[in-house]
């Protein structure tokens, strides 16, 4: 206890000696916590996300471009509107059309293990993109895509990369299992106050990891998910997922304007933005509220999508030809693979 007085009487006196040098400094806000959850309360939740089997919604649709020659600069394409439906365990199909006029801009389907991309406008970008879901080593970095010999992947940049699974990732959120295993961590990051970006403040978040173990035995990090600790509910305001193998952030997705459900007592978001830079594009989806609909009545003709334009089809299981490189065209009996990778209803 004397070591005590002494320290305190010598940090008094220092503060005496030193008043006149004390000036104020700027420092962050830092937001009150108003929510306290345990770990399995977080798993839990993310865990309801499974008993919704089916969700549809009118929503308007922005899509950005990161593949371009200026690596400074992204393309921005026109919002649009149209609707979204998926089916668990992976069905989805969104039909996107342009405000005001109708014109249709994109048509994209998949059941999980193949997709078809229609893309209607621009003008300049008009294709039918194709492939298998499960093919990661074909996606397109920026570089390859600028340097690509086929003119229709070059214009449509960071769109060749979009697959419907992105979105699904997205909505019908996996739960986490046995075979997983977590753990919990509490992270402030410093952010711009909403609405003033020259204010910053600090802000709380539970942010839950997830791993699973791969072939080898070894466990990687797979998911991670953001609970912003700042709101009362601690709502789901972040989900990252990471690529098998290598580690690298696969969707970066971010979730805001939580509500409930007309018709039910389940909370949802209102607007999902998914970027996926490493892939060269970012969509965001902001949906009506009023058309929101979980575990409605989808048919399986809804989740069926052909050609019947007649767009220039890019397959993109096929190899591709650069500026470097001569490859032999593929032989014309795979023009059926596009309906071949799709089950018959």
């Amino acid at each position: 206890m004397k070591g005590f007085r002494v320290l305190t009487i010598l940090v008094l006196a220092l503060g005496l000696l030193t008043s006149a040098c004390i000036k104020k400094v700027a420092v962050n806000e830092v937001l009150p916590i108003k929510a306290t959850l345990t770990t399995d309360e977080l798993i839990n939740r993310i865990n309801t996300y499974a008993e919704v089997q089916t969700f549809s919604a009118d929503s308007y649709f922005q899509v950005i471009n990161y593949f371009t020659k200026d690596v400074t600069k992204a393309d921005q394409f026109p919002a649009a509107i149209g609707k979204l439906r998926l089916k668990r365990p992976e069905n989805i199909r969104v039909q996107v059309t342009a405000p005001v006029v109708g014109k249709k801009v994109a048509d994209m389907f998949s059941n999980g293990e193949g997709f078809k991309l229609a893309v209607f406008y621009p003008d300049d970008k008009r294709s039918f993109i194709y492939g298998s879901n499960v093919k990661e080593i074909e996606r397109m970095g920026a570089e390859e895509v600028m340097d690509v010999k086929d003119k229709d992947i070059q214009r449509a940049g960071g769109l060749v990369n979009m697959r419907p699974q992105h979105i699904t990732d997205a909505f019908l959120i996996k739960p986490i299992t046995d075979r997983t295993s977590v753990f919990r961590e509490e992270v402030r990051q410093t952010e711009p106050l909403p609405g003033r970006k020259d204010r910053l403040i600090e802000r709380s978040y539970y942010v839950i990891y997830v791993f699973e173990k791969n072939e080898q035995g070894n466990s990687e990090l797979r998911r991670k998910f953001w609970f912003d600790r700042t709101q009362g509910n601690a709502p789901l305001v972040r989900q990252q997922t990471f690529e098998n193998g290598n580690g690298r952030l696969a969707s970066d997705i971010t979730y805001s304007e939580w509500h409930t459900v007309a018709g039910t007592n389940r909370e949802w978001f209102g607007i999902a933005a998914v970027d996926r830079r490493a892939d060269g594009y970012k969509l965001v989806l902001d949906m009506d509220k009023e058309t929101i609909e979980l575990n409605g009545d989808l048919p399986e003709t809804v989740f069926q999508l052909e050609n019947t334009d007649h767009l220039k089809e890019i397959n993109m299981d096929e190899p591709r030809k650069t500026n470097a490189e001569t490859v032999p065209k593929a032989p014309a009996s795979q023009k059926q693979k596009p309906n071949s990778l799709m089950p018959k209803h």
